[in-house]
Formats: structure tokens, sequence, C-alpha cells
């Protein structure tokens, strides 16, 4: 048999140890602070040592209290872990996550917090691989992937989620500069810049997504005076933070920028993407609940921006 000390006491010299305050510890344990007080002595009486030093209405540690107090937290997790794993089997262990580099570090690393909170005990991995990958990394539980649809997925679990909209998006200083206000504007768009005169920051190599914006709400542009090329387009949104030009953007690797006003959109017009995201994972690892979990964490993270077509098998 352990020797243990009352639980309830343990519980309480915690709570006062962590707030150094008896009155704060019995608002937090909705007991009185006299409960604590009793409490605190109980323990203090079976281990035969002394825990606090009162200090008027502070509480300070002695030395043996502030020697104890970092075990019994953790034996606090420990069992509180144990408590999670037994209402909700299969929520612990290693999850992999596989994503392009922009929208892992635009959106999902933004969002993965939240994650982390609601399921402590899975560990999320998080990796990247490049934005027109197709191939399923088979370390990952899950791949976001970027494309056309057309890839030979038929072993895989497929999510698509809705085509998402491409539009314009440049620092509000480089729009609420007096040389680059637009006279190529339509009138009605008083917020807009001449792209004629702007440089455009690419995120492809081959100029598509500009070029397909352009075509459909500015076909007199036919060629701008400076192009700055980028791997993916959390390179090219972080150019456009800095004022260097105007970007694409979308609805997931902008909108965080968008909000905190770190970018602007100079037009209300968009064009639909030339892709989707997919979340693909291996059809074995349907039954698996972390992952499952995390599927519905992410489809409701972006339901808030996109609705999503069913699972398909």
């Amino acid at each position: 048999m352990r020797r243990l000390p009352p639980l309830n006491p343990l519980r309480a010299f915690e709570s006062a140890a962590r707030h150094e305050h008896f009155s704060r510890a019995a608002d937090e344990l909705c007991v009185t602070h006299s409960a604590i007080s009793h409490q605190v002595k109980t323990l203090e009486d079976a281990l035969g040592i002394r825990l606090f030093e009162k200090q008027g209405r502070n509480a300070k540690l002695t030395q043996s209290g502030a020697n104890l107090l970092p075990a019994i937290q953790e034996a606090f997790d420990i069992i509180g872990q144990a408590c999670e794993k037994a209402i909700e089997p299969g929520l612990s262990g290693r999850l992999v996550i596989s994503a392009p580099p922009e929208l892992s570090s635009k959106w999902l690393i933004k969002q993965i917090g939240d994650f982390a909170i609601r399921y402590p005990s899975i560990d999320v991995s998080l990796f990247v691989h490049s934005s027109d990958e197709t191939n399923i990394n088979p370390q990952a539980d899950l791949s976001i992937i970027y494309g056309a649809g057309d890839a030979d997925w038929n072993r895989y679990w497929v999510t698509p989620i809705k085509r998402m909209e491409f539009f314009p998006v440049c620092s509000p200083k480089l729009l609420e500069s007096e040389n680059n206000l637009g006279g190529a504007a339509k009138k009605e768009d008083c917020r807009s810049l001449d792209l004629s005169v702007q440089r455009l920051l690419h995120d492809d190599q081959d100029g598509k997504t500009w070029a397909t914006w352009l075509g459909a709400h500015a076909p007199h542009i036919l060629n701008t005076p400076q192009n700055l090329n980028f791997a993916h387009a959390g390179l090219s949104l972080e150019a456009a933070i800095a004022g260097y030009g105007v970007a694409i953007g979308d609805n997931f690797t902008a909108s965080t920028e968008l909000e905190s006003g770190k970018l602007v959109r100079p037009f209300e017009h968009s064009v639909p993407s030339l892709g989707n995201y997919y979340l693909v994972a291996e059809k074995r690892k349907k039954g698996d609940v972390k992952l499952m979990t995390f599927i519905d964490w992410l489809l409701a993270q972006i339901n808030t921006k996109f609705s999503t077509v069913s699972l398909q098998d």
C-alpha cells in the first residue's frame, strides 16, 4: 500500500501555493478561507512539516513547501491526463500533418494553438512539402495538397475544400502613397492602384495567377515595369507587407494580415483559384481517433470562411 497524505488537502495546498494566497485558493475551489486553512493544517500535521509562512494576506512557501510543490503539480497533471484518456480513448500520441509552406506559415500555424489547447495529449508534428507536390508523404497521417484534383489518389481518402478566391493585396502604405493612386482605376473603386506602374509579386514561375486576374479585370495592362518571383505565396505576401509591390492573396493565406491591417485589398474584384486544397489520408487510417478529431477541428476552423463538401470514400 502506498503511504499517501489526504488528497483534498493536497489540492488545497497546490492552489494556495500557486496563488500565494489562501482567499484566492478558496475562490478557485469554491470553499471558504477557513476551509483552505484547515486543509493546509491537516496536510502539515500529516507530513510533520510547515508548508507556509503567513505574510499579511499573502502565504509564502517554506523551503519544504517549495520542494513539495513541483511534484504535486506534476502528479495532478498526470491524473488529469489519465482522466482525459479514459473519457476519450485514442486522443493521445503523435499526429503528423504535412502542408504547403504558404498554408502552414500564413494560416495553419496561427490556428494550431487552439487544437493544442483542446487536445493536450495529442502531439502534433507539422511538416512542409512543396506547393506543387501531389505525391503523398508516407510519414504523414494527413496531407493537405493544393492542386487541380487530377492526381492518382485512388488509395486515399480525400476531402476537397471548396475553391478559394484570388485577389490583389498590398501594404496600406503603398495604397496611401500619392504617387501610386490609381490613374487607371475604375471610378467607382476609389481605393485602387494603377497596376500598370506597380511591381507585381508572383508566387508561381509562369505568372499564371496574376495573368488570370489581369485578364479578367484589367485586360488593358499588358506589361508591368517590374516583377518579383517567389517560391510560394507565403514569401510573396511577406514582400507585399514590406511594401515591395502588389501580391496575389487568397482567403486562407492573406486572411490574418487582412484582419490585422498589415495588408489591404486595393480592388474588390477576385477570380476563382486555379486549384483546390485537398485533405488526403490513407483509407486504412479512417478509424484513427486522433486523425478524425483533427479533421473535424480543421473543418470547423475553415467553415467560417469556406463551405466544404462531404468526405469521400
